[in-house]
């Protein structure tokens, strides 16, 4: 009798325990308005498709325009129909009218009752003459510094309107005019269904298919243009009629959009609409269109039996707020998801190191960027400057260093290998990117197709620098000085730099020698000279590189080719490299490519012309009723069709200091409002899976409850443990 009083008594104590940790958290605020706060300044740049080379435009564009294909899910590799139902890549061999060779056709079928929409009534059939119109447009404007080269490079094996297929052209003769405009028109062409896209590159450049679904291959209303930006608004742009070819010239590299001045304007065929874009109050707001031909909910990505279960009627970017602004908004519950900077992480966190949550937001996390970082590029060529005393070539001087110290053919490997391993990876990343980063071994960075992790790179080892210095002849014996000069201010630059003196001074050889020299950015210029990677030994400066899509070949082409950007400012070349990365343009076949950049990574790793690829990682931050969202590394932003605000119950209502679930996404996959042998079974078919790279064929993103990503034991004894629990499905208000 006492023992079942103890154990009732015991029982409502438990009760009683569970009930006083559960704090209702704060009600969804707006529940159809997802609102969404970056960092200070990043305001987009246009809202046209052919103007847009930066993420803040992208997102913009991205939630209101369409494009051929898109994206499925988080895979970067895999596509789904969107304005096109199918496609084809036949190998062909032709010649165009002005005498180009056609090697490849992508053919695209286009979706038939898909429509143009905006805010002030405005509504175009969608045709397959605005598919070629956009790109032709494109084309034709050729921006300065825009993304066009992704265009040309494919259909015309060339760069910009002024040099295709290896000629240059005069933009300022009518013959040259005419030609240029001949070959634009016949690189894309359509009929009453399909477009077509004819490729006079050598090759079947299998990286155009990822061009496609990005927001510089979205598609604008032919019908619009001419009608409401050209006839009513009397703006000044390309009406898609060539004519006889001479008449393009006049709509070449504008100084403006016309879709920007004075106004912005866009008029597109995706899920939303613009309503506002003010450059005042530093916020764009766009609207739900609820005639999306996709419909709502959105139809992907559907994995199983899961599916996106709500939406949102408006979403409003600002980038006006200062980070402390940010984060009393964000935690008030007034702003549903935010740009965290690194080095304000642990605010998120009541408890830093136990992974304790503020109450009511989430941490998705790690999440790599699609980006590359590095330390150092070697240059292979040094000239003489007022901070670095450089000898002819070949001569070494324990005051400086000899012209050619890294790029000897005969022994400057041997001095980058030694500074490779000179270098302590580590400590700049905890210094730098406070250990959130990954350190790759070539500029093939974790979540790029055809990344090889059997590929090694350089670990700091000094036993290993001296071995590879003393292989030099007469080097160990005569020592060098080495000047880095850096950008006051410039901390990565700075931590790099004193990694580099520091270990060097402990390989003990007082001929070996690092200075470090710091001025204001006007000086520094100002030293260096007109050609300043000329007068660097040491190039501490390059910038990180984001890539345009997820091809390898965006990335070794700058950085290995040797007429790419980045491999110009070292001087490093190597024709085996070349023929390399140009194959790997040229090739389609999925082995013969892995093939060919495993190669690539071995031989960079061999040349060694860089060290120090970093890879940082992101964390996303979202409130606890943020629903939907995935991260896929080559969105532009935040795309919104896929996200909606819902509370589930049991842990969405929890208090995070004692109920540290509650940060976790709903243990209902597929949103039903129940847990039931559905979310379990999908659960525990993902059982191992992570995004990778490259992602598992069974990775259930909605499975990793706890978002680590991850799919384990941890997520299945979760929502086997909420079995049997239902809620109220999310519902239209």
């Amino acid at each position: 009798m006492v023992r079942r009083f103890l154990v009732s008594v015991l029982s409502v104590l438990m009760v009683l325990s569970i009930m006083a940790s559960v704090r209702a958290m704060p009600p969804i605020t707006d529940k159809l308005h997802l609102k969404v706060a970056t960092i200070e300044g990043e305001s987009p740049e246009t809202v046209d498709p052919a103007w847009c080379y930066d993420t803040a435009s992208g997102e913009l564009i991205f939630n209101v325009y369409d494009t051929l294909i898109t994206f499925d899910g988080e895979h970067m590799d895999r596509y789904l129909p969107s304005i096109a139902e199918n496609w084809t890549i036949q190998q062909i061999n032709e010649t165009s009218p002005e005498g180009l060779h056609w090697y490849y056709r992508y053919t695209f079928q286009i979706r038939p009752g898909v429509k143009f929409y905006d805010t002030l009534g405005h509504v175009y059939d969608l045709t397959p003459q605005d598919v070629e119109f956009s790109f032709e447009r494109e084309m034709v404007q050729d921006r300065a510094g825009g993304p066009q080269w992704m265009f040309y490079e494919p259909l015309l094996n060339g760069k910009e309107a002024d040099y295709i297929n290896g000629v240059s052209y005069n933009l300022t003769n009518t013959a040259d005019i005419i030609k240029v405009g001949e070959m634009i028109d016949h690189a894309v062409e359509s009929n009453s269904t399909h477009v077509w896209f004819n490729l006079a590159f050598p090759g079947a450049y299998p990286q155009f298919i990822q061009i496609l679904c990005q927001s510089w291959s979205s598609i604008l209303s032919k019908q619009w243009i001419n009608n409401y930006v050209i006839g009513e608004l009397g703006r000044k742009d390309w009406p898609g009629d060539w004519g006889d070819y001479t008449g393009w010239i006049n709509y070449h590299s504008p100084g403006v959009s016309p879709l920007d001045n004075p106004t912005p304007i866009m008029c597109g065929s995706g899920p939303f609409m613009l309503e506002t874009l003010n450059y005042t109050d530093q916020y764009w707001t766009i609207v739900r269109n609820v005639n999306y031909w996709r419909g709502w909910p959105a139809d992907f990505p559907k994995i199983g039996p899961t599916a996106p279960a709500g939406w949102v009627d408006r979403v409003t970017v600002t980038w006006k707020y200062t980070w402390e602004d940010r984060k009393t908004m964000f935690l008030a519950g007034d702003l549903d998801i935010v740009a965290v900077p690194r080095m304000y992480i642990p605010e998120m966190y009541k408890d830093y190191s136990m992974g304790i949550l503020q109450d009511g937001i989430r941490c998705i996390y790690p999440l790599p960027l699609l980006c590359v970082n590095v330390v150092f590029g070697f240059n292979h060529y040094v000239a003489s400057s007022d901070f670095q005393k450089v000898y002819p070539c070949g001569t070494f001087a324990e005051d400086g260093i000899p012209a050619d110290f890294f790029g000897n053919s005969n022994w400057g490997m041997y001095i980058r290998k030694a500074f490779a391993y000179a270098f302590d990876y580590n400590r700049y990343n905890q210094e730098v990117y406070y250990g959130e980063a990954f350190n790759s071994a070539t500029a093939i960075i974790p979540g790029q197709p055809y990344y090889d992790p059997s590929v090694k790179g350089y670990c700091f080892n000094l036993t290993k620098a001296e071995e590879y210095f003393k292989i030099v002849p007469g080097l160990w014996e005569t020592g060098f000085t080495l000047t880095i000069l850096y950008f006051t201010g410039n901390i990565k630059l700075q931590i790099a730099a004193e990694i580099l003196r520091d270990n060097i001074a402990l390989l003990n050889n007082p001929k070996f020698h690092i200075e470090i020299a710091s001025t204001d950015w006007k000086s520094f210029l100002r030293a260096c000279g007109p050609y300043w990677y000329t007068y660097l030994a040491l190039n501490l400066f390059i910038p990180g590189w984001c890539l345009d899509y997820s091809d390898p070949y965006n990335v070794v082409y700058p950085f290995y080719h040797s007429g790419g950007m980045f491999a110009t400012l070292i001087a490093y070349s190597n024709p085996e490299m070349d023929i390399l990365i140009d194959d790997a343009a040229k090739t389609v076949n999925e082995t013969e490519r892995a093939k060919i950049f495993k190669e690539i990574q071995e031989l960079a790793v061999e040349d060694c012309p860089y060290i120090g690829f970093y890879t940082p990682f992101y964390r996303h931050f979202e409130r606890s009723w943020v629903v939907g969202w995935y991260y896929n590394p080559i969105y532009p932003g935040e795309y919104a069709y896929n996200i909606w605000k819902w509370y589930y119950v049991p842990h969405a209502l929890l208090d995070t200091s004692t109920q540290p679930t509650s940060s976790l996404l709903p243990y209902d996959v597929n949103y039903d409002g129940k847990v039931d042998i559905k979310d379990v079974s999908t659960t525990a078919k993902s059982f191992g899976a992570t995004p990778g790279p490259p992602i598992h064929p069974r990775w259930v993103f909605r499975c990793d409850f706890n978002n680590d990503r991850k799919i384990d034991i941890k997520d299945v004894s979760a929502v086997a443990k909420s079995f049997g629990k239902t809620s109220t499905p999310w519902t239209y208000p």
